[in-house]
């Protein structure tokens, strides 16, 4: 009962967030850390996204006190009762405080994002999505009742309620098909920085936690398994593409959220298809590890792309200092996979994990090799897209910011943040993971082994590995000093020759090598200017043939003819019958 006084204090920030806003934020880190302290157990993996959870609230509650000085009195207790919804839902012990939680998480956050009164758009669309997952979570759990007897979470024979949840969360995570309809990045995108670090960072959290929940009360079933890695599969590769062509930072983001959200899901399906115990574990642990560090980075990529002038590379050329380069840098190695970040363990835990499945042979290693190889390919993708944001948003910009801002320190912070939880991750992965090579001095206790079986697979030691980058780097920093700046050509990827290499130039090869896909528009002297989301036709044409239905339901059918309204309770009489029959 502790844990719900943290709720209680987000209700009292709400309150307050209307007529003094940094006391709204100050609830929120009081509350948070709090919620911290009373809900994470070490020895409870599944309270882990408590705690990852509220790392980011205490993180976006510092940098929006600086941060929130051009919005109305509405944003810092919309935030409030957003993140109130969200512990619900951590929180939660049945059916029926999830689905408030839910819905709690979800009003606010359309009031945020439609707080650009410029565009009504991308607030209604996220609101569609978001009634479309309470929708499914609410017939999830009244199957769930129906087959326990019970509103408590409890064991259940039946893999509906799994199945139903987890569309609904999926929804929320932006997930195939939802995800190449933009819906998400679109939404993320249009709410300011500091609740566009909450959406992506916690709200999608808030779908792993539910997933990973329902599969943890359910029978495994292969061909759920088999589903999730499909559709995690499908929503890395396009996610990467898009994020790598995206021209809108925030967009950028949104994309690279749904990307880091496809490899969780994809290591979930992997879990419900692998058989063998410890590899399970392995799987569960690289869930954890991944789901901290994409929230953690992303939240820290939100806070830089706040700081810019302008959402779009082009409007982001104004110098900035080397506290935030640095920060920027770290979070977008994180989210690349690469050393010595948090996010470099995440993925090679990811892909250690399918390397496993692999050796079981049959469907489960064949899948494990494709899937594997589609990861790669993403994280390949992920990885330049990142590279886009670092050259063209402010790291490479020549000249330096003279003022120190106080969220610029944040950013540093959160890389920093990032590389500790790297070299601490021996305290995090499960101690059957841990051991040691005195040998080569990698002592036990310091090194991570990737365990099939009883072997050993492979290995990595955080700490050694950061050591070795912290000595080389220095090395070669003393040989070689700064690099001088050299100029070369200027060639635009395929597009009409300008004076400067552009962001857009930078990523024009994939427009072009995959214009097919992308259905790429070709503008004058063969330049591509314009990419078609070819996904997001489908959903219109779903819509409209929904749409073209409910007419024709309402003017043939619903038209207040007493005949057909006796026909319709009938039938609905006799479904209620046959389902109270077969429970």
């Amino acid at each position: 009962m502790l844990s719900y006084i943290a709720i209680a204090i987000l209700g009292i920030s709400a309150l307050a967030g209307l007529y003094w806003k940094r006391g709204a934020y100050f609830g929120i880190m009081a509350g948070s850390a709090y919620f911290a302290w009373s809900g994470f157990n070490p020895l409870d993996q599944m309270s882990y996204f408590i705690l990852i959870a509220c790392i980011v609230w205490i993180l976006v509650s510092i940098y929006s006190i600086s941060y929130d000085k051009h919005y109305g009195k509405w944003l810092a207790s919309s935030l409030a009762l957003m993140i109130m919804g969200m512990m619900a839902i951590l929180q939660s012990t049945n059916y029926l405080l999830l689905i408030t939680g839910w819905e709690t998480m979800s009003i606010p956050a359309y009031v945020i994002v439609g707080m650009n009164k410029k565009d009504s758009g991308p607030a209604f669309t996220f609101m569609m999505f978001s009634e479309f997952s309470t929708i499914l979570i609410v017939a999830g759990a009244a199957y769930a009742f129906f087959s326990t007897g019970t509103i408590d979470f409890s064991l259940s024979a039946s893999y509906g309620p799994l199945l139903l949840i987890s569309l609904g969360a999926l929804i929320k995570m932006g997930m195939t098909p939802f995800m190449i309809s933009e819906w998400l990045p679109i939404a993320h995108g249009n709410a300011p920085a500091n609740a566009s670090a909450a959406l992506s960072a916690t709200m999608t959290l808030m779908g792993v936690y539910v997933i990973m929940k329902m599969i943890l009360l359910s029978p495994d079933v292969i061909w759920i398994g088999y589903l999730f890695l499909a559709i995690g599969s499908i929503s890395i590769l396009f996610a990467s593409i898009y994020a790598y062509i995206s021209e809108n930072m925030k967009m950028l983001a949104g994309f690279s959220t749904i990307e880091n959200n496809a490899a969780i899901l994809s290591a979930m399906g992997l879990y419900l298809v692998a058989s063998e115990p410890v590899l399970r574990q392995f799987i569960f642990m690289t869930i954890i590890i991944f789901a901290m560090a994409h929230s953690i980075s992303k939240t820290g990529l939100f806070f830089s792309i706040g700081n810019s002038p302008g959402e779009y590379f082009g409007e982001s050329d104004h110098p900035t200092s080397y506290t935030q380069r640095v920060g920027t840098m770290l979070t977008t190695m994180s989210l690349s996979g690469l050393f010595p970040t948090l996010g470099g363990l995440a993925t090679w835990m990811l892909l250690e994990a399918f390397f496993m499945e692999a050796y079981s042979g049959g469907a489960p290693g064949m899948s494990a090799i494709v899937i594997g190889s589609v990861i790669a390919l993403g994280e390949g993708m992920a990885t330049g897209s990142m590279m886009k944001i670092l050259a063209f948003g402010n790291l490479f910009r020549r000249g330096l910011g003279r003022k120190q801002e106080p969220n610029q320190a944040i950013i540093s912070g959160i890389g920093m943040l990032l590389i500790f939880l790297f070299a601490i991750s021996i305290f995090i992965v499960s101690g059957l993971f841990i051991s040691g090579i005195p040998g080569v001095l990698v002592f036990n206790g310091f090194m991570i082994t990737s365990r099939f079986g009883a072997a050993d697979f492979g290995l990595i030691s955080p700490d050694y590995v950061l050591m070795l980058i912290t000595v080389f780097s220095l090395l070669a920093y003393a040989v070689f000093r700064k690099p001088r700046l050299r100029e070369v050509p200027v060639w635009n990827g395929g597009s009409v020759e300008v004076d400067s290499y552009t962001s857009y130039a930078y990523s024009n090869n994939i427009r072009l090598m995959l214009r097919r896909v992308l259905r790429t528009k070709a503008g004058a002297f063969g330049s591509a200017v314009t990419v078609i989301d070819v996904f997001w036709l489908i959903m219109n044409d779903i819509g409209k043939g929904y749409r073209a239905v409910s007419k024709f339901i309402t003017l043939r059918i619903m038209n207040s003819s007493i005949s057909w309204y006796m026909i319709y309770m009938i039938a609905a009489f006799m479904v209620i019958m046959i389902i109270a029959v077969e429970f």
